[in-house]
């Protein structure tokens, strides 16, 4: 049994460890949570932090032997649940991972981090109604986690309820104005909504606060597309070039845009720097159009006729397009 000299000595490296995790030392913490392990092996939340230093290392493995351990000392230790199922998640077992953050939340309803984390996970697996369900009770326990309430947005958005998904993320917005993914996915929100002048507009709030945003910043160049100011997106492709040399569908967007305009070699030069970063089917089958444009029927059709064999979109237009002389860009 520990005795009070030992808890204060456990007390004091849960302390500093704590400090030296948040400051990012790992090893530091680490050798401080093992410190606590040895003054008192039943300390449960020792056990846990080593596991969560040790998986924010890559040791996942040690990780969930270390979780799994605090668990047998404290079967009911609600966050050593959630980061065994993280554990789980990481090492690609989605399965365990979604039982372990239930079971979380299931000791302890008002885990808002678990609650979080589940909702994340559900929504990445497409479970949309759970989902929304673990945001909305996280939410109710925490209004001001702003994090939380954009989760949400994502989920009621994901769901097609995109007036809903607006209200929440404009209340995020009341209580966080400098948000910068609050003011991106209100964005998107208004641009499925066909709201492209205020889509701009919250793309732009963003921006000014993350300007190497590149997600973001093509969002932009999109919605200004569809508003049909091509020079302004091109102009945002290009700065997204500026921050990301390599950046696919930047290089793609503005090699369409100059097949639009019959700069064939323009788009060519664009596609070879994507080729040099990785095979799209995308930028393959425009690389094509761009070789009809610039007479090279040859190279067109053997492309095409490669493309047509892949499965997905563009296998589909290359197969279309096979039949035709040229698409309109998209």
């Amino acid at each position: 049994m520990a005795t009070d000299t030992h808890r204060q000595d456990v007390h004091d490296h849960l302390r500093r460890g704590s400090v030296l995790h948040v400051s990012g030392d790992l090893e530091g913490a680490c050798g401080e949570y093992q410190a606590a392990i040895d003054a008192d092996a039943s300390a449960a939340v020792a056990w846990n932090n080593l596991g969560f230093a040790r998986a924010q290392q890559g040791q996942l493995d040690e990780a969930v032997r270390l979780y799994e351990r605090a668990l047998e000392i404290e079967p009911d230790r609600s966050m050593a649940h959630a980061n065994l199922g993280l554990a789980h998640v990481a090492r690609g077992d989605v399965a365990s991972g979604l039982e372990r953050l239930r079971h979380a939340v299931t000791i302890d309803p008002r885990n808002t981090l678990a609650l979080g984390n589940l909702g994340r996970l559900l929504l990445s697996t497409g479970q949309l109604d759970a989902a929304e369900q673990a945001f909305r009770s996280a939410v109710d326990q925490s209004p001001p986690n702003v994090d939380l309430r954009v989760a949400l947005a994502v989920t009621l958005a994901c769901r097609r309820r995109l007036r809903e998904a607006e209200a929440e993320l404009r209340r995020a917005l009341d209580d966080s104005p400098d948000h910068p993914r609050a003011w991106a996915q209100l964005g998107i929100v208004l641009l499925v909504s066909h709201d492209l002048g205020s889509a701009c507009e919250a793309f732009r709030r963003a921006l000014a606060i993350t300007p190497e945003d590149a997600s973001t910043r093509h969002h932009l160049a999109t919605a200004l597309l569809a508003r049909g100011q091509r020079v302004a997106a091109e102009q945002e492709l290009n700065r997204i070039l500026g921050f990301h040399p390599g950046h696919v569908a930047a290089l793609v967007d503005l090699a369409v845009l100059a097949l639009a305009r019959n700069d064939a070699a323009s788009a060519l030069g664009l596609l070879d720097r994507v080729r040099s970063t990785e095979t799209s089917p995308r930028a393959e089958f425009y690389r094509a159009m761009a070789f009809r444009s610039a007479g090279r029927h040859d190279d067109a059709e053997a492309l095409l006729r490669s493309l047509a064999a892949d499965p997905g979109s563009y296998g589909q237009r290359a197969t279309q397009a096979l039949g035709r002389r040229q698409p309109p860009p998209s």
